[in-house]
Parts: structure tokens; C-alpha cells; sequence
């Protein structure tokens, strides 16, 4: 990590207190610094996490889903639009442009998870993150919904959906369940940073990733692997 004037052990406390959720205010307040002193501390941190994501291809059966999340612009100035209307309610599937981007889910079962920000679930776009998380030789099947954008993945390996508008979660071992039960886990996750600015939504994704990746070590051992000691 890089040099820094702050004592190890205000790092060591960061990375140790960001396997919780908690807010950098909340940090900020316990650690009595000033909030743009640890705001750029979590953020170096995250970025730390996005520059060394694991490169280990996810195979075996692999599930696939999207959530949406509200992310705007928070925190810029002078930017050139009007104000976007508060809670960002607009319906249905969103993209970036609209500040509900969609994050990208590519779960392994009982393996590795990836939680991917995207401009939208257009099928190259979806296609061109899938080919950077899997190896199809190494994938013995891929789990969908009924979403138009996947039906490109028939042509590519066994591929089977399920169809949530008719009321079908699964179907024997086919199902999506591992994937929605992650996005269970990242939602309340991520409500935790209120607001946060869509152009920085892959340093959270990092962040989770990291945790939920390395949750079969202990706090210390994740605190250590996230300081790069």
C-alpha cells in the first residue's frame, strides 16, 4: 500500500471496521479525524480491492442475474442537467444514463461471486463481462431467468431459464436462487452508503466482492489481506 503520514493502526482499524457495515461518518466519528481524512483512507482501501480482484474464472454451475441499484451523481458540482428527482423512483430496468445502473451477477454455486456494475443488460454488454468472468470449457451449465438478453447463451453452452412470470423459481436443479439469495446480502449491504456516486459503484462492488470472497477467513486474516501485508 501506499506511504502513508497515518499510524498503521488507523489503518489496520479501518480495513478491520469496513468487514461491517458501517458508514465513513460512523467510522469518522470513532476514530475522532476529520471525514475527508477517512473518506480518502476507505477509498484508497477500495481502490486497493478493485485494482487486485481476483482473476480465478468461475466454472462449474453458474448462476446469472441483475439488480438495480440508485446511484446518481452524488457529490459533483456544476454538473449540466437539472437536478434528478429525489429517490430516483423511476420503474422498471434501468441503466446508467438513468442513475439506476444495473449490477451484474455471475455466482458460482458454492463457489466464487461477482457482483459487476454495467451500463445496462444489453446482450454484448452482458456477454462481454460474462467472457471475462468464465471459461466455457470450465462451466457445465448456465442458470438464467427468461430475460431476453440471455438467450444468446444457448448458442454458446447448456443453457436453461427459469420463468418468474408465471410463478417458476426452479425446476429440479435449475434455478436462480443462489444468485437472488446474494443480492439478499449486497442490498442491505450497500443501503449502509446512502447515495453513493454511480461513477464509483465498482470500488463498492470491489469491496463486497472482497468480503463475500474471502469469508471463510476471520476478520484479522481479511484485515491483513486487505492491507496487502
Amino acid at each position: 500500500m501506499a506511504h502513508s503520514r497515518l499510524p498503521l493502526r488507523v489503518w489496520f482499524f479501518t480495513a478491520f471496521t469496513m468487514q461491517s457495515k458501517v458508514s465513513v461518518h460512523e467510522l469518522a466519528e470513532t476514530l475522532k479525524r476529520p471525514y475527508v481524512t477517512v473518506f480518502r483512507m476507505v477509498r484508497k482501501l477500495r481502490e486497493n480491492l478493485y485494482l487486485t480482484t481476483s482473476t480465478i474464472r468461475l466454472k462449474g454451475i453458474v448462476e446469472l442475474d441483475e439488480v438495480y441499484v440508485k446511484a446518481g451523481l452524488k457529490g459533483k458540482r456544476n454538473l449540466k442537467r437539472k437536478p434528478r428527482i429525489r429517490g430516483l423512483k423511476r420503474r422498471g430496468r434501468g441503466t446508467y444514463a438513468t442513475d439506476k445502473p444495473p449490477i451484474f451477477g455471475i455466482v458460482e454455486r458454492g463457489g466464487l461471486v461477482r457482483l459487476i456494475p454495467m451500463a445496462d443488460v444489453a446482450t454484448r454488454t452482458v456477454l462481454r463481462r460474462l467472457f471475462k468472468t468464465i471459461d466455457l470449457q470450465d462451466v457445465e451449465a448456465l442458470y438464467t431467468d427468461d430475460y431476453p438478453s440471455y438467450n444468446a447463451l444457448r448458442s454458446l453452452t447448456r443453457h436453461e431459464t427459469v420463468n418468474h412470470s408465471i410463478g417458476e423459481y426452479a425446476r429440479g436443479t435449475v434455478h436462480t436462487n443462489t444468485v437472488e439469495a446474494e443480492f439478499s446480502v449486497f442490498r442491505p449491504w450497500n443501503a449502509t452508503f446512502r447515495g453513493i456516486n454511480k461513477e464509483n459503484s465498482h470500488l463498492y462492488t470491489a469491496h463486497y466482492n472482497f468480503l463475500r470472497n474471502n469469508r471463510h477467513l476471520d476478520r484479522v486474516q481479511r484485515t491483513i489481506a486487505m492491507l496487502n501485508l
